[in-house]
């Protein structure tokens, strides 16, 4: 068994030093770390030629956003899984691979939880400990993108959308969860920091953004009762983040997906 940990980063070194961290401090040690970044200038690539490792390898150069980066590193992988890390992720524990790879009995998709915290310090996983069928509640929720170790046959045949600049991952896991099969592992797999675009929800120019994507990624997969629901979540986020701040909009998501403090 082989994993391949991807990570993608730009001008993100102190954060990119915290996940490359984690992942070579993991007790299991067949795995390859591959690492793709955008041409920073903030000392990254310096940074990544001080790194003396076998399993590490790394590209740096201009690419067209975060999705065409992570489509450059599922080319360069050639583990049996792929797991992505951006920079600032880390693994839950020292021990997560070798608990995971015990538990991989076939070539299909598997996800666990994770371990989100906000910039304010609330912490919550995702999904919740709550959840009974995983199954049902694919349906209607997608585990988190960092959370998900995807098959090879998977990984290589499907690649992120690059017209989609923030919810490409989405897009990605309803491809690969429509097409290949899948099963949550009971484990707690990274610590995801929400920060940055993804969790910036009262810029106007990113909410009108997010509703176009929404657009063209229910059209592309057929959701077509979700032409509505979807601009109607994403407008009542804008609205309770706008309004009412932070603290508040995070206590209102967490309600959302039925997650307790």
């Amino acid at each position: 068994m082989k994993f391949s940990i991807i990570t993608v980063t730009y001008n993100n070194l102190e954060n990119l030093k915290k996940t490359v961290k984690s992942v070579l401090s993991q007790s299991f040690e067949d795995f390859e770390y591959i690492v793709v970044d955008g041409a920073s200038s903030d000392g990254t690539r310096e940074y990544l030629k001080t790194l003396n490792d076998r399993r590490i390898k790394w590209i740096s150069e201009k690419d067209n956003g975060l999705y065409d980066a992570m489509n450059k590193g599922s080319n360069l992988a050639n583990g049996d899984f792929a797991l992505f890390l951006n920079a600032g992720d880390e693994f839950f524990s020292e021990d997560v691979l070798s608990r995971v790879a015990k538990k991989i009995k076939e070539d299909k998709i598997y996800f666990g939880r994770a371990k989100i915290i906000s910039d304010e310090g609330i912490e919550w996983y995702y999904p919740g400990f709550d959840v009974k069928d995983y199954k049902a509640w694919v349906k209607f929720s997608l585990p988190n993108h960092q959370s998900i170790f995807f098959p090879k046959k998977c990984y290589k045949s499907i690649k992120y959308d690059t017209r989609l600049k923030l919810g490409g991952d989405d897009d990605y896991k309803l491809e690969a969860f429509k097409k290949f099969d899948y099963e949550f592992l009971d484990e707690i797999i990274v610590i995801f920091k929400r920060d940055g675009l993804s969790a910036n929800h009262k810029s106007f120019k990113l909410y009108t953004q997010r509703v176009k994507e929404s657009f063209i990624r229910n059209k592309k997969h057929k959701r077509f009762i979700r032409f509505f629901l979807d601009p109607f979540k994403i407008s009542l986020m804008f609205f309770v983040n706008r309004v009412f701040g932070d603290k508040v909009f995070l206590k209102f998501v967490k309600m959302i997906v039925k997650i307790k403090e």
